[in-house]
């Protein structure tokens, strides 16, 4: 079996692993069928181990590391994801929520398979800030994405609490403060990690970026997402913001911060095949070129530099 073929294999399971979780969390919540605590687990853990083997067997293929090309973050962010659920699910109580994460794990991996056809980045960038900055927003956005999970829950069960809908659904989600806590616990973990992110992404981007509308809207979505989330976070601690509130804050965080990857990935080559390595190595050819004296004055010179 070629390594191709053993990536596709890998690919296909992976998704049919993620689908019977989707379809058993979501069984569990409408009909209230199903050993859901015991074998909804399991299924994210199965998915979770192959599509860690897909995302490592398809590396080699395309001979990409996975933190420095531009289609895998996506699915790294989803795996992570669901490894952090795993971990965190019975200390927070928030086993249900697996009815979110099944279905944005498959999302992510079936769109970083199909959707877009962004470029790589050079390789001076890949050899110098990519991995790092990378890695920590895959762990930011993997804990948003259980924070979004969780408010997403909260929404629900504070709308059947409030028109006294107590039984069915309800009995099956986590109770209110457990899921508004939970929420807050992901957020708070994970809003360093994009601190960091944004911090390393502002400190490079004037060296390694060509200035292409993709790179504005991605710069523009990181900082928004960053604001909105630190505005959910001080004013909870600061005016007591939580419940209904903070679920709105976070759902708009983690979509913007996943708006940041989604530009990433459908990101288009720019003009002419230029990158920012060519633009620096032609600035750099440029500079080093010799002129000769009354170069810069004469007519042809003047008309060119003219504006």
């Amino acid at each position: 079996m070629t390594d191709e073929t053993a990536a596709n294999v890998l690919f296909v399971s992976t998704s049919a692993a993620y689908v019977a979780a989707s379809v058993l969390f979501l069984r569990f919540l409408i009909r209230g069928k199903g050993d859901v605590g015991t074998w909804g687990p399991r299924l994210i853990g199965l998915a979770a181990a192959l599509h860690a083997a897909h995302i490592c067997v398809a590396s080699i293929v395309a001979k990409v590391c996975p933190v420095e090309g531009i289609h895998f973050p996506m699915s790294v962010a989803s795996m992570l994801m669901c490894v952090a659920y795993l971990v965190a699910r019975r200390r927070l109580r928030i086993d249900v929520a697996g009815a979110f994460i099944a279905p944005l794990a498959l999302t992510s991996l079936m769109a970083s398979r199909f959707v877009g056809g962004g470029t790589e980045p050079g390789e001076r960038i890949k050899s110098v800030i990519l991995p790092f900055h990378v890695t920590l927003n895959l762990f930011g956005v993997a804990l948003f994405g259980l924070a979004f999970s969780a408010a997403s829950l909260y929404l629900v069960q504070e709308h059947l609490v409030k028109r006294k809908r107590i039984d069915g659904v309800s009995r099956r989600l986590p109770p209110l403060d457990a899921l508004d806590r939970a929420e807050h616990r992901f957020l708070l973990a994970g809003f360093p990690l994009l601190t960091i992110g944004i911090i390393t992404g502002t400190l490079w981007a004037r060296r390694v970026e060509v200035g292409a509308t993709s790179d504005v809207l991605r710069a523009v979505f990181g900082y928004v997402a960053w604001l909105v989330i630190a505005g959910v976070l001080l004013l909870r601690s600061a005016a007591g913001w939580r419940g209904r509130r903070a679920a709105y804050g976070t759902i708009a965080g983690f979509g913007l911060a996943v708006l940041v990857l989604v530009v990433y990935l459908v990101r288009k080559e720019p003009p002419n095949g230029i990158t920012a390595d060519a633009v620096e190595t032609t600035s750099t050819s440029a500079s080093a070129l010799p002129v000769t004296p009354g170069a810069l004055t004469s007519p042809l010179a003047t008309r060119a530099v003219s504006p």
